[in-house]
Parts: structure tokens; C-alpha cells; sequence
């Protein structure tokens, strides 16, 4: 019975199997030669007790390695049908049987061991057995202690990019001081350099030396669009592109600049507005061309720019402030909520999810070429007669160049072939696949819908006995009637307006209803700039990633290392050799040479009295007697 006051049963060890018995006393450290009363298993019974070894699996070998393993598998098998074939001592016939492969095979080291050993490994199923490994057991492991390895990735993972040389020596000094036990054991600066290109990863390396957005850029994960599944008209994806064109326009050269909408799915062009200043009014502009001509789009693809993000455009996205004044503002529907189309804008600073961007170089290389003023996208691209043809005042006009670059856009690049990521469409012209893949188009009622929806808006503003006003280029332009006076004074209300036609706008309540339509008092055209812009969610993946990069950096860096650490470690440097010269005594010159600021005066001054009288003797000699006069 135990200690529980259950019976247990004991079963001598002697009454088991011989292969338990061997099993037991293994597991509990006892070897059968200790055993003298312990049985003698048989051979089949041993046999059955040793475990055959686990082989790695052969897609675990290098290729060199794998051909090796065929080589000697097959010279095995004729090893053994050369055995079986022939009569005589098996002694004879192995040491002939090598003596043939180190004739075929003279740079592999053979003997009759080797042919055992091989023998043995395969019979095991040990591949690994079967490769030579000498010279590998080391290779690429280092005796580098961590806490050594560890300070210099300290030193050297800086955003300051210090010279892996500097950190090494640092290192070197950090370890006497603070780990002197270690010292003698760090090893080479080309140990480090290895190391480093080895087991430090490229993200690692980026984070730690360039920075954040610099890892990001090169490293992290980013988003591939797939196109296959998408419609025309689905996306539009706008930016601005500055023309490489000197134009004129009668008095100065400058550059134009072209605010473009492209189709995603075919690569079209479709909406274009040549402008001295992008702005929120161009973009305006280039979208109601686009409207006219192809529709209007569900998506828009933007980036943070002020010409894209106004409040009355798109919103203001990350742009908003969160301040009290901006608590319970009016917020007019803006231009894109009232056409129904929905806007995305680009992560910050991410150029690669604009594919526009890859058509504007088409723009460069296929139309801003074509002009003789081509100034080029840099010092290295400007054309060495460029200067030459702007003195004899080449170069198109800003309405001709306008004119030239609508019209190649339209007919000219617009039918260049498709070569997308959708292969199935690659060699046709854009605008068939354009065609091909619009399956439904949004198309304003008129004219006169179009102009209402892409109407600006203002902020909400009380109406005063004056009327409403609108702020444009630093004037206030009036507007009203005695009946919208009389019925909304001291009210809020939003106004919408074009800005090519201030003649009137279209007064607003804050429930979007519309009131009137109000005369100007004084009538101007007048332009405007302004910018709009709404941040996109940061993709999960990305953070993800950049969140396992600053992990696995703080993982590899000694946590004690600090920024200041190198320039106090150069610092007790330095005054340890300031403390050691004012100790040491040297020898005196043989010669010392004394420099004096001694100045010698031009005038010199005059030894005695000065003797009127014989200068005034002298001068009567030279004149031959006294002059009365």
C-alpha cells in the first residue's frame, strides 16, 4: 500500500524484455557494463534499441552539397554490385575497387575507411554523413562576446552615421573601462565589418543610420495595386506637374505648370489645365474638363498639397486644427461631396503610390522634348544652346504652348499603347481601354448642374444691414438685396460662388438650403488661391513592420549606450593624454632661438643741439649772398 493508503504494484525489473530493461537503465544513467547480472540481449534485440539518427532533409543541403550525396550514393551502389560480382577476399576487392576512383576522382581524398564510413551513413539514412564537412563546423560563428558585440551596434546604429572604424575603437575603450575581463578578447576590426554585413539586417541598419523614413523607403512593405478588377472612371488620381518649357508671355521667361487628372485603370488623360500657379481654383478647373469629356469619376487620388485640400474642395483632413474656434463651425458640403466622388489622399511623403507621377516623365520625354526651349529637369538635361536660343527669343508663348500641350495630351499621348500592369491590355491604345472597361458613366444632368456643384464655398458669416460680403484679393466684394437683408439680418448663412463670374452668388443657410441669388454691388473677376488636404489611415502592415524594425534594433544595442557615451569616452581620452604629458619630462632643446618685437623708428632722433647759425651760413653760400627781397 503507499502513502495514500492504495495499493501499487512493483514488477521486477528482470521480468521485462531485454529491450525495457536497456531502455530503463539508459534513462537512469546505468551502463550494462556495471550490470554484471544484466542480460545479454542479442544482436536483432540491440538492434531493435538503437534509434536510427533523424537526417536532415536534403532540400537543407547547398547544391554542391546535393551532388556530392548523388556522387557517392552511386558510387556505393557500384561499390556493392563490384562486391557481389566477384569472387575473392572482400579486403582485396575494396582496396582495388578505390584505387579506380582515386584514379577517376584524383582531387577527393579516398581510402578503404572512407568507403566504410560512407557506407554506414547511407545504411543510417544519414545524408549528412555522406558530405565532407571539414572546415564548416566553424564557419560563420565568431567567439565575439554579446555584451562586446552589443556596444559597438550601440556606437554604430546612430542617426549621426559615425565611421564603423570610430565606433570599433570606441568600442575597444568602452570595453577596458567597463568590462576590463572582456578586453582581451575583442576581436578584429574586419570581424566587426562581417558581423555587421552579416547579421545585422538591412531595415536594422537603415533605422538605426538614416532614420525612420529613410527604412521606410527601402525596407518596409508597401501596398501593390491590382488594376485587373478595376473599372474606368473608378479612380482618378491627380497632381502637378512643372513643364520642362521656357515659355514667354511678352515680357519674362518662365515655366508653366500643367494640373493633370488621370484614369487609373487605362492611364488616360483627363482633365488638363495649364496654369502660371497651381491652385485649388486650377484643380478646379482641370476636374470640370475631365467631367465634360469622360464623366465623373467615384475616386480621386490626391496628395497633401494646399491646391487639393481646401474646405471647400475636398476638406481639410489632417489639416484641420483642433482649436476652440473651430468648435461648432459650419462646414459648407464641399465640392467632391457634391459631385459624389470620393477622395484618398497619398501617405505623406510617399511618391511611389502616385502612378501619375511615372506619366508625367511620358509628359517630359514625349511632348516638353518637342519644343527647342526644352530645359531639362536639371543642370545636367539643359541643353547647351539653350541660352543662345532664348536671347533670339525662341521659344513658344505661353498660348501657344497652353494650345500645343492640350492637344498632345489628348490625341497624341492618350493613344500611345497601354503597357499597365493588366497584361491582357498591354499594345492596345489607352483610350480603346478606356472604352473597353467603362461600364458606367456618371454624367452631370447639364451645364448648369455642372457649374452649381463645382460652385466654391465660403465659411458661415452674419449677415449685416451691408449685405454679405466675399473676401477676395484683400477687398470685400458686397452682395444683396433689400429683401435678403430684410428677412436674414444678424442670421448666418454660406455663400457660393464661381470665381470667373463674381457678378452674383448663391446665398446658403447652414441646413445647406438654398435662399438667393444676390447681386454684387461692384463687379470684378478676380482669382484666388487656396489648398485642401485629408491624411489617409497609415496602412497596418507598414506600422507593423517599422513597430518589429525599432524592436529588433533596441533588442540588438546595448541599453546603456547614449548618445553622449562616444564624445564622453573621446573626452576622458583626451585629458587622460593631457594628465600623461604634464607627467612626462622631455628632453631640452640643443638651441633656442629668441624672438624679439623690437621696432626700429624711420626717424631717428637727433644727437645734440641743433646749429642755427651754420645752417644759416650755409644757405648764403648757395644762394652767392643775401636775397633783400
Amino acid at each position: 500500500m503507499n502513502s495514500n493508503n492504495r495499493p501499487e504494484y512493483a514488477i521486477p525489473l528482470s521480468a521485462l524484455p531485454a529491450e525495457a530493461q536497456l531502455r530503463y537503465h539508459a534513462r537512469h544513467g546505468m551502463q550494462t557494463a556495471e550490470r554484471p547480472d544484466a542480460p545479454k540481449p542479442d544482436a536483432q534485440s540491440v538492434a531493435c534499441t538503437a534509434l536510427p539518427r533523424a537526417s536532415r532533409p536534403l532540400d537543407n543541403f547547398s547544391a554542391a552539397e546535393r551532388a556530392e550525396i548523388g556522387w557517392w550514393i552511386e558510387t556505393l551502389a557500384q561499390w556493392h554490385t563490384c562486391r557481389s560480382g566477384k569472387s575473392g577476399g572482400a579486403a582485396q576487392i575494396d582496396e582495388a575497387f578505390v584505387s579506380l576512383l582515386r584514379q577517376a576522382n584524383p582531387d577527393r581524398p579516398l581510402s578503404v575507411k572512407t568507403l566504410y564510413r560512407k557506407d554506414k551513413a547511407l545504411r543510417e539514412n544519414r545524408l549528412e554523413g555522406l558530405v565532407d564537412s571539414r572546415g564548416k563546423a566553424r564557419r560563420g560563428k565568431s567567439a565575439m562576446d554579446e555584451t562586446v558585440w552589443q556596444t559597438f551596434l550601440g556606437f554604430y546604429l546612430d542617426l549621426r552615421q559615425p565611421p564603423a572604424l570610430a565606433c570599433y575603437e570606441d568600442t575597444v575603450r568602452y570595453v577596458r573601462k567597463h568590462y576590463p575581463e572582456l578586453a582581451d578578447g575583442i576581436p578584429s576590426y574586419g570581424t566587426f565589418l562581417r558581423h555587421v554585413e552579416r547579421d545585422v539586417p538591412v531595415a536594422v541598419r537603415e533605422l538605426g543610420r538614416s532614420g525612420k523614413k529613410a527604412m521606410r523607403d527601402r525596407c518596409a512593405p508597401y501596398v501593390h495595386r491590382v488594376y485587373d478588377n478595376m473599372d474606368s472612371n473608378e479612380v482618378w488620381v491627380a497632381d502637378n506637374h512643372t513643364f520642362d518649357i521656357i515659355s514667354r508671355n511678352g515680357e519674362t521667361t518662365h515655366r508653366l505648370y500643367l494640373t493633370a487628372f488621370l484614369d487609373a485603370r487605362s492611364g488616360i488623360f483627363t482633365g488638363v489645365y495649364v496654369t502660371t500657379t497651381p491652385s485649388s481654383q486650377s484643380t478646379v478647373i482641370a476636374l470640370r474638363r475631365g467631367i465634360q469629356r469622360y464623366g465623373i469619376p467615384e475616386m480621386i487620388y490626391v496628395d497633401n498639397g494646399r491646391e487639393f485640400l481646401t474646405f471647400d474642395l475636398g476638406g481639410l483632413g489632417h489639416r484641420a486644427k483642433n482649436s476652440k474656434a473651430s468648435e461648432g463651425r459650419h462646414d459648407p458640403p464641399t465640392i467632391l461631396q457634391r459631385l459624389g466622388i470620393e477622395m484618398i489622399n497619398a501617405q505623406v511623403r510617399n511618391a511611389r503610390a502616385k502612378i501619375i507621377e511615372r506619366r508625367f516623365l511620358d509628359v517630359k520625354n514625349r511632348i516638353s522634348r518637342l519644343f527647342e526651349s526644352f530645359t531639362g529637369g536639371n543642370v545636367l538635361e539643359k541643353p547647351e544652346n539653350l541660352e543662345r536660343l532664348l536671347r533670339a527669343g525662341k521659344g513658344p508663348t505661353d498660348k501657344e504652348l497652353t494650345e500645343a500641350v492640350e492637344l498632345l495630351l489628348e490625341g497624341y499621348l492618350n493613344e500611345q499603347p497601354y503597357g499597365g500592369a493588366v497584361s491582357k491590355d498591354r499594345g492596345k491604345p489607352r483610350v480603346q481601354v478606356y472604352h473597353e472597361n467603362l461600364h458606367c458613366k456618371r454624367v452631370p444632368k447639364n451645364e448648369e448642374d455642372l457649374s452649381l456643384m463645382l460652385m466654391r464655398s465660403t465659411r458661415a458669416r452674419k449677415v449685416d444691414r451691408a449685405g454679405v460680403y466675399l473676401t477676395m484679393g484683400g477687398t470685400r466684394l458686397y452682395y444683396r438685396t433689400d429683401e435678403f437683408v430684410l428677412h436674414y439680418q444678424n442670421k448666418q448663412v454660406y455663400l457660393r460662388y464661381d470665381p470667373l463670374d463674381l457678378s452674383h452668388v448663391r446665398a446658403y443657410d447652414l441646413e445647406d438650403r438654398f435662399l438667393a441669388q444676390l447681386p454684387a454691388d461692384n463687379k470684378a473677376v478676380l482669382t484666388y488661391r487656396a489648398g485642401a488636404e485629408q491624411i489617409k489611415e497609415a496602412q497596418r502592415s507598414i506600422r507593423g513592420f517599422e513597430k518589429k524594425v525599432g524592436e529588433a534594433m533596441a533588442s540588438m544595442t546595448l541599453r546603456e549606450i547614449e548618445p553622449t557615451t562616444r564624445l564622453a569616452l573621446a573626452l576622458e581620452e583626451a585629458q587622460a593624454n593631457m594628465d600623461r604629458r604634464d607627467g612626462e619630462t622631455r628632453p631640452a632643446p640643443k638651441l633656442i632661438e629668441l624672438q624679439s618685437a623690437y621696432e626700429q623708428p624711420v626717424l631717428k632722433a637727433a644727437v645734440g643741439d641743433i646749429d642755427l647759425d651754420r645752417m644759416i651760413h650755409n644757405m648764403i653760400d648757395e644762394n652767392g649772398g643775401y636775397d633783400d627781397e
